[in-house]
């Protein structure tokens, strides 16, 4: 009994050891699908909650072998295309068979798609609010640097303005118009990418004056690294955004990994690019024959236009440097070349997926000696920790640096004397030398304001140094946590949460050589600035989205609340420094130091956001949100600024009675909404008692206050009506929205309010002041495969915008801060009118009427039969006339001579228009130009801006195009002015040739005056107020696309695309100024002072796949 027992335990002892060497610990085995073994199949253990323990992925020849942490848990099988296998551990090998995914006898698929920026995933379907979506596949190949160039007309009310033409400048942007007239306020969109805004000190940033890399930076993202962009309007779809979003916001949604093998893409594109053609102006020998007729004329002397400059006199020691015809629009021009560097790896897994991108652009201007060098870089890692938790990290840094000109090279190129020579020229031979040539302090002193002053362009584009480095970089951390469900078969709860940081710095280096200028060096040559800012904000933003499960589906409801804080800190320091030793850039190395500044500040701010929308059977949705803002930027009692919002959609297209339309008629929609957004100013520390340097006071260095406290500043808030339809036809192949909006500002910031003196300053710093309206309508057209036959088809898009504004409201002293009266002074005095009910951009002046063409006396001689023949033929003469054209006669029976700016006392100008000098309109008929004929010319807003474009297909090409245009806008054009003013040195237009030169020329170019108060030929009038309507065809690009099975087969490639375009082909309007895209919205005249413009190119690029 005892040796059964005993065999008894020693077999359960076996079986136990049995049971515990036959634990899985490891897996291995064999995937594959219907054709073969499977390469880069995932396997993955996963345990009870979804969450991934161990992944792996097969081999060349499908063979995979993991570890296993835990038996108990499941192993997943999974390949794109393939039906995903999950299974039990309970043994060591695996032999699996994927079935397709597409081998299904009958799919029926139903989709929403859904618009989740910085909010709810809202479907489009029951979208309330006004918005527009663009793919930027629409853009693939175009020869861009920063996304808002390929926007110009593509968006309903955006109205896009380039800066300028210099490299690296960026371009201002309004949305539905300009809502505030503050410059404390920035007047553009709130730039969005992936639910962050660029958190970068601005409080020394002047809006209304802000330079191009300012503007610039605020775009600074790679387009081929975004995926979409949309554009929130009004005030419904941006109260999530509170103060930011008051003027509308742009959402940059940017390109993520995908799961599939590795794939790498290469994009390679070369522009070449120039300048439009600008002013045709003078040569060497026409321009010294106008300064000659310039001189002469004032005094009718010959002693006067005796200049040793434009005598060609060949015993004059400078001869060489004077007998020339340069042009210097041609010497500080070329034909700038750019390259742009992109590529990107992306791939995954199950576990994880991944993008990592990078662009190299480098670019020589179309203006000498610009040179621009950018480089970014961006990584997106998505890691499924299982199936409710996923931790995503992303990092973008974009490092520019910017060659630019010291001084505006065109403006100067289009002043300089034409017979002066770029180089010193040797005094016998006249060839040229190695040195440029800068007029010598000792020419006479009619030079001394202007062509003594001004520097050789050539040699400062050479000589000169001002560049531009900064390093934007920003690390970001998000976690999303399914707290609650995963589908919409159950209660759902999900918490994100989100670090970001924002690191700006900026370095600028700025010398100024001895060689060009010819002042003394106790003046102060060999000038140089180094200064540098540094920034770093902190955001943080957590958010809770609650979706509930209805038993019954005709009932829908999401909410979301959000806590958002950001903060962040600046500092910035600058050295001035002359006299260095030449070759020396650096202001502390040997100079005197001229000047030393720093500065330094902080901001916080706190958010808090509630967003529901509610929808019953997709029929009729509700929508609401709240934000509170508050800010370090207005005083203790005033920091906190509430936001609400309400929209509403009725799908008409649902309604039961509809279906009889419902076979062509694919939606019609009804989308009321109001919202109240907000301003908060840019700059920090308004409400404290700052003090500044002064005067010594009893020999001591003394501080003294230099503002007033504003504790009581409000913020500045925006309501908006709006009043959407929505129109699809043929299952929307074609569709259009409609958008009408009524907007009021109130409490507007506004600077340098006066206020009485005995407060011991003379100004408030800001205050809020007035109100004003803006109201304006939207329409949009966009298709689907609108024409299609066989492997043609072709879609188009328009897009057409007016927006008006007005004066509601506005202290009366702050209107007369705005307004400037006629001071009579002279010649291009502009007038600025801000009148309550009238819209802004009004220009006043006086009305051209031609060139009078014989003097006062001929006429004064004639008999009164000679003088009625000579009103008949149309001749004129200065006499003053009656409304009916009759001469009017002084007491003595002699004709009125037109004066300007007459005043019995001898205070006025009191002078007498001659022949060859401008005919102004004489308003109230009294024989006097002044004050009292000043009439309204027009205003700078246009009555409709938009674009249209087309895109046509045919098997694997492509021709896409897209035109911008604005109707109904006049411009200032002070340009054309300068050039044919005729009143100091500066080169002309060609147009000056057909000036008035004797009795009976007719022409509309007065006589050449030299001295800016000899005449008055050129006051702001109609002759210089011009249609600024114009259609630019903004770009046109052709496309191949190489058939992938066949690239694959011939070179091993998975894609190949080839790319030609031109930008700014052409534009047609009657605008005689470079080019009609001038920026308006400010309460003056839109003016244009003869920028550098836009420049034309033409793109040739490829895309490889790897």
């Amino acid at each position: 009994m005892n040796n059964s027992l005993r065999h008894i335990v020693l077999s359960l002892l076996c079986l136990l050891a049995m049971g515990a060497t036959a634990q899985i610990t490891a897996v291995h085995g064999t995937v594959s699908d219907e054709f073969g073994e499977i390469t880069g199949a995932s396997v993955c253990e996963i345990d009870g909650s979804g969450r991934i323990i161990e992944a792996t992925v097969t081999d060349i020849n499908g063979n995979f072998s993991m570890k296993i942490r835990n038996p108990k848990d499941k192993i997943r099988f999974s390949y794109v295309g393939c039906k995903a296998q999950t299974l039990p551990i309970d043994k060591d090998e695996y032999i699996i068979t994927l079935k397709s995914e597409t081998n299904l006898k009958e799919v029926t698929v139903v989709a929403k798609r859904r618009l989740n920026g910085g909010g709810l995933a809202i479907p489009e379907r029951e979208i309330s609010y006004a918005t527009q979506t663009i793919s930027t596949k629409e853009f693939e190949g175009l020869g861009m640097n920063t996304i808002d160039e390929a926007l110009q007309g593509r968006i309903a009310g955006l109205d896009i303005v380039s800066v300028s033409g210099n490299l690296g400048a960026g371009t201002t942007m309004r949305l539905r118009g300009s809502s505030s007239i503050s410059t404390l306020t920035n007047a553009n969109p709130l730039i969005v990418v992936n639910g962050n805004t660029w958190n970068v000190d601005m409080s020394n940033f002047d809006v209304s004056n802000a330079n191009d890399e300012q503007f610039a930076q605020l775009l600074n993202v790679n387009p081929e690294d975004i995926s979409e962009i949309t554009v929130l309007k009004d005030a419904a779809a941006t109260a999530i955004y509170g103060s930011q979003g008051a003027n509308g916001v742009i959402e940059i949604k940017t390109k993520r990994g995908t799961r599939g093998a590795p794939r790498l893409t290469y994009s390679l594109r070369l522009t070449g690019t120039y300048q439009p053609q600008g002013y045709k102006l003078l040569s060497g020998d026409d321009y010294t024959m106008l300064l000659k007729e310039a001189y002469f004329n004032p005094e009718q002397s010959d002693v006067a236009a005796n200049i040793p400059e434009i005598n060609y006199d060949p015993t004059f020691s400078e001869y060489e440097q004077y007998n020339n015809n340069t042009d210097w629009q041609d010497a500080v021009t070329q034909v700038g070349l750019r390259q742009n560097h992109y590529l990107s790896v992306t791939g995954g897994g199950e576990k994880a997926t991944f993008r990592i991108s990078g662009g190299f652009d480098h670019e020589t201007g179309s203006v000498i000696k610009q040179q621009l060098d950018r480089f970014s870089t961006r990584v997106c890692l998505d890691y499924f920790v299982s199936d409710r938790i996923k931790i995503s990290t992303n990092f973008s840094m974009t490092y520019t640096k910017n060659q630019r000109n010291y001084d505006n090279l065109l403006a100067l190129a289009y002043k300089k004397m034409p017979n002066m020579s770029i180089y010193e020229q040797d005094p016998i031979t006249g060839e040229d030398t190695d040195k440029y040539y800068q007029m010598l302090q000792t020419a006479p002193d009619v030079f001394k304001d202007d062509q003594r002053v001004y520097v050789n362009p050539v040699a400062s584009a050479n000589l000169a140094k001002n560049d531009d480095r900064t390093y934007d970089i920003t690390p970001e951390f998000e976690l999303n946590y399914h707290l609650l469900g995963l589908d919409e078969e159950s209660h759902q709860l999900n918490w994100q949460g989100r670090v970001y940081m924002n690191i700006f710095n900026e370095y600028v280096d700025m010398y100024y050589p001895s060689e060009l200028v010819t002042t003394s060096w106790k003046d102060g040559v060999n000038s140089s600035y180094a200064g540098s800012t540094k920034s770093v904000a902190f955001n943080t933003k957590q958010t809770l989205t609650y979706i509930p499960h209805f038993n019954n589906k005709d009932h829908s409801l999401m909410m979301m609340g959000r806590f958002e804080l950001t903060s962040g800190s600046s500092s910035g320091q600058g050295t001035n420094g002359n006299g260095l030793p030449s070759g020396v850039t650096s202001p502390d190395a040997g100079g005197l130091i001229t000047g030393l500044s720093s500065s330094y500040s902080q901001w916080r701010s706190m958010y808090y956001t509630f967003s529901a929308h509610y929808a019953y059977k997709g029929r009729y949705m509700l929508d609401f949100s709240v934000r509170a803002d508050g800010t370090t930027k207005f005083g203790p009692d005033r920091r906190w600024g509430y936001f609400p919002a309400v929209s509403a959609r009725w799908n008409i297209i649902d309604e039961p009675w509809m279906k009889g339309a419902q076979s062509w008629l694919s939606m019609l929609s009804f989308r009321p909404s109001w919202g109240k957004v907000g301003n908060q100013p840019s700059q920090d520390y308004l409400y404290e008692s700052k003090y500044g340097s002064t005067d010594k006071y009893l020999d001591m260095s003394a501080m003294r206050p230099i503002n007033i406290k504003l504790t009581d500043l409000r913020w500045e808030t925006k309501s908006t009506w709006d009043i959407g339809m929505d129109l699809g036809l043929w299952n929307d192949k074609v569709v259009f929205t409609l958008e009408w909006y009524n907007a009021k500002t109130s409490d507007m910031l506004m600077p340098n309010v006066r206020i009485p003196s005995n407060s011991g300053y003379y100004t408030k710093a800001y205050a809020n002041v007035g109100s004003m309206r803006n109201i304006g309508w939207e329409f949009n057209i966009n298709t689907n495969h609108l024409i299609q036959a066989g492997k043609f088809w072709a879609d188009i898009n328009a897009t057409f915008a007016n927006n008006k504004n007005e004066i509601l409201e506005m202290d009366e002293n702050v209107l007369k801060t705005l307004n400037t009266e006629f001071n009579f002074d002279g010649n291009r005095v502009t007038l600025q009118r801000v009148q309550l009910n009238n819209p802004f951009g009004a220009i006043y002046g006086f009305r051209f009427k031609g060139v009078y063409q014989y003097q006062y006396e001929t006429f004064a001689d004639m008999s009164d039969a000679e003088r009625a023949e000579f009103l008949a033929s149309g001749k004129t003469a200065p006499v003053a006339l009656t409304a009916d054209g009759r001469v009017i006669l002084d007491d003595a029976g002699d004709p009125v001579r037109m004066m300007y700016n007459y005043t019995n006392d001898g205070t006025g100008k009191n002078y007498k228009f001659k022949g060859g000098d401008a005919i102004y309109e004489d308003i109230n008929n009294d024989g006097n130009i002044n004050a009292l004929d000043i009439v309204y010319l027009g205003s700078s807003l246009p009555k409709l801006t938009g674009g249209f474009g087309f895109n046509l297909n045919y098997n694997r090409w492509k021709l896409n195009a897209q035109f911008n245009y604005r109707l109904g806008n006049k411009i200032l054009n002070l340009a054309r002015l300068d050039t044919e003013a005729m009143i100091n040195n500066n080169n002309q237009s060609q147009a000056v040739n057909y000036r008035w030169r004797k009795e009976g020329d007719i022409t509309n170019i007065p006589r050449a005056m030299y001295g800016s108060d000899t005449n008055y030929n050129t006051l702001v009038s109609d002759r210089f107020v011009e249609d600024g309507s114009f259609l630019r065809l903004n770009y046109l690009q052709l496309s191949y696309s190489f058939d992938p099975k066949a690239v694959k087969k011939a070179i091993g490639l998975n894609g190949l695309r080839f790319y030609a375009s031109a930008n700014n082909l052409f534009c047609l309007t009657k605008y005689t100024g470079v080019d009609p895209e001038i920026g308006y919205g400010s309460y003056g005249a839109a003016t244009d002072t003869g920028q550098t413009p836009r420049s034309k190119s033409y793109t040739l690029g490829i895309t490889v796949d790897f």
